[in-house]
């Protein structure tokens, strides 16, 4: 068993990694004295995890309930969010209770915020199953769900009391959800760690990536994140922007194809292509990092191309406009100073922003 600490003044707490089933009893017997459990999971993981891990815990006496809703981005909105509070009203769940999000970024997303706002708050503990979720989502207390308008608009910063993180459920996972998650991991890389830059690249090299390989790769992601997300943890200085590479053209993105046309992680790593394009365009960097960084996107097995035309460029402008690092509709973007290096709060003209969308979705 490893462990990151997120040491955060208010609710400190551990990323745990284990495989060892007793190291996920002993962590629920420390942090959930009252012993009462809600998991939250969806209709793909559940059928897989859910029985088994609810099995130990009963044998441990605890009081165990659950929630499944139906997979998917889409599921992710108010009205998932409502039927989850009726349905825990309905059985009991009280502020004894802590809920388990089982599962991966939609799961962990909806159960935190959940959690952050059923009788103003209870406690909450993060399984991630996904890669996507292990490197990125279930660490540093973002939750939320979409609304019409936008991804993740209806949200809380609400912390876990811890999280685990067990590899082996990365088993189960086809080809498209390891790739989801490898946006995440390719972010990490280009803002971070030139040596992790190359250390990823290595290893895709190699064509197939082997379970120790995942095993450093989601740790030393959590120790980038848990690093930031101790400087910033709501987003009051600006730092933790950097955690979103790559994110403002994504988001964008899944918002006008509906969330039906990509993958989260190949959102981002479209999204990284963008910002490498709009640092060229503004001399923020050379043409050499951006295709360093088209490299490396494109042997992590992402294309380049959304599939849009150009004459959606004026409607992504508009909704990168409605991004949350937005202030008073200027867009401050995350751009690539070189590979390993990524610097935020970079304000761009609208002008020069709409013209690097209609170039890049050429």
């Amino acid at each position: 068993m490893k462990t990151v600490k997120v040491k955060l003044k208010n609710n400190p707490y551990s990323i745990i990694f284990s495989n060892n089933n007793e190291d996920l009893i002993k962590s629920f017997n420390s942090f959930i004295p009252a012993k009462k459990v809600f998991f939250i999971s969806d209709s793909n993981v559940a059928p897989l995890y859910l029985k088994k891990l609810s099995d130990i815990l009963k044998k441990e006496k605890f009081e165990v309930h659950s929630y499944v809703f139906k997979a998917g981005e889409q599921s992710k909105n108010l009205k998932t969010l409502s039927d989850i509070y009726n349905y825990a009203l309905g059985i009991g769940i009280d502020r004894k209770f802590t809920v388990a999000a089982l599962g991966g970024g939609v799961v962990g997303d909806t159960a935190g915020f959940f959690a952050a706002t059923y009788m103003r708050g209870i406690k909450l503990v993060q399984i991630p199953t996904s890669l996507l979720a292990m490197v990125d989502s279930s660490i540093g207390g973002k939750t939320g769900v979409n609304i019409e308008g936008g991804k993740n608009i209806a949200g809380a910063f609400y912390q876990p009391q811890f999280v685990y993180i067990n590899s082996d459920f990365l088993r189960t996972l086809d080809c498209q959800n390891i790739k989801n998650g490898m946006g995440e991991v390719v972010k990490y890389a280009i803002t971070f760690s030139y040596d992790f830059f190359k250390k990823l690249n290595k290893i895709f090299e190699n064509s197939i990536v082997e379970q120790n390989d995942f095993d450093e790769i989601i740790y030393e992601c959590c120790k980038f994140k848990a690093n930031i997300v101790e400087k910033d943890e709501k987003e009051v200085s600006g730092v933790r922007e950097l955690l979103n590479f790559g994110h403002t053209f994504a988001h964008a993105l899944e918002t006008i194809t509906k969330y039906k046309k990509f993958f989260h992680g190949e959102a981002v790593a479209i999204g990284i292509l963008f910002a490498a394009n709009l640092a060229v365009k503004i001399n923020f960097c050379t043409e050499k990092t951006k295709e360093e960084i088209y490299q490396t996107v494109i042997n992590a097995g992402f294309k380049s191309k959304t599939g849009l035309k150009t004459k959606d460029a004026k409607k992504i402008l508009e909704l990168m406009k409605k991004d949350k690092k937005s202030i008073s509709k200027t867009i401050r973007f995350v751009l690539p100073k070189q590979t390993g290096k990524a610097v935020f709060g970079i304000e761009v003209k609208d002008s020069i922003i709409l013209k690097t969308i209609e170039e890049f979705l050429k």
